[in-house]
């Protein structure tokens, strides 16, 4: 179904919502998953706008990356934002995939990610309605990973997202709304999160505040990231730091945050701390280019955002 009000959205019994679809539409080929009620929404005018009022930015969860990334008013004030969304895939994806879309994208496994003719050889996984996980079978949960880079920006600045979900509808941290949708997630695609987001808004940040993102991926922004990150530090606020696509849902990784706090540490304690506290957090499994113990080795990638924390960034 095309819906263009928000009346049409709601009125649909079992739905599932799709923005540009890029995420989805490759499941749904694979017989990955087999949704049956699809609500298209990028065309309803709740779901758009970029705008800063009453000391937040609003941004519609229908807008596109690509618009995001090149927004003067994103790239100024919420620049890990603009700079995610311009390095998440590639330009035509980003010219049709969605904020809201990138936010409730499903998580990824090598073993679930295939055509239903290659997995069919294999047990049935947590994601596919099965009692196992088949990167580590002793695992009692599903270990897919996600990789939203946009999810990572938001979670830096700690924004909240407006949903409907049974009708209701409230502003919720993205950070409960990423944990509840990556749970839902590492379950029988037919236990999908059954929530619409409208539109998500993040403070304006303190006077003297820098924010940037990186993300390291085999071939610059075309590929889902092997690892990114968000930083902020100066202003008012405390220092924040967040890691991305290095588990189920992103990392906030406090220690090093505070450790930046400390005028007197050095680059080299921060990034062993960083190193540090990514081991406990992180959960690596097989990707399709880098084993787990490759993937550790890239926890040292903060020092990107390190001039940062002199002013220079």
């Amino acid at each position: 179904m095309l819906a263009k009000t928000m009346e049409e959205i709601l009125r649909a019994e079992h739905p599932t919502y799709i923005g540009g679809g890029t995420d989805i539409m490759p499941l749904l080929k694979n017989h990955v998953r087999n949704d049956q009620d699809l609500v298209f929404v990028s065309e309803v005018p709740d779901l758009h706008g970029i705008e800063e009022k009453e000391g937040y930015l609003y941004l519609g969860a229908g807008e596109r990356l690509y618009d995001i990334s090149v927004n003067d008013l994103v790239k100024e004030k919420w620049p890990a934002i603009a700079q995610a969304a311009g390095a998440t895939a590639s330009p035509q994806i980003r010219n049709i995939a969605t904020v809201g879309g990138n936010i409730m994208q499903d998580r990824r496994c090598i073993y679930f990610n295939q055509s239903r003719y290659w997995r069919s050889g294999l047990p049935l996984c947590f994601k596919t309605g099965g009692k196992v996980c088949l990167q580590i079978p002793n695992s009692p949960v599903c270990r897919a990973i996600y990789y939203s880079d946009v999810a990572t920006a938001l979670m830096l600045y700690e924004a909240e997202a407006e949903c409907v979900e049974n009708g209701q509808r409230s502003w919720v941290p993205v950070a409960e709304l990423i944990a509840r949708h990556s749970q839902a997630n590492g379950l029988a695609c037919s236990q999908h999160l059954p929530v619409l987001v409208v539109r998500f808004r993040a403070p304006v940040p303190p006077e003297g505040e820098r924010s940037g993102f990186y993300k390291y991926a085999m071939r610059a922004t075309i590929d889902f990231p092997l690892i990114n990150f968000a930083l902020r530090c100066g202003g008012s606020r405390p220092a924040r730091v967040v890691a991305g696509a290095v588990a189920p849902e992103p990392v906030v990784l406090e220690e090093t945050a505070h450790m930046l706090e400390n005028s007197q540490a050095a680059d080299e304690e921060i990034l062993a701390c960083c190193e540090g506290e990514l081991k406990k957090l992180a959960k690596p499994i097989k990707e399709a280019c880098i084993s787990p113990a490759l993937k550790r080795g890239l926890y040292q990638y903060l020092s990107f955002l390190l001039p940062l924390r002199k002013g220079n960034g």
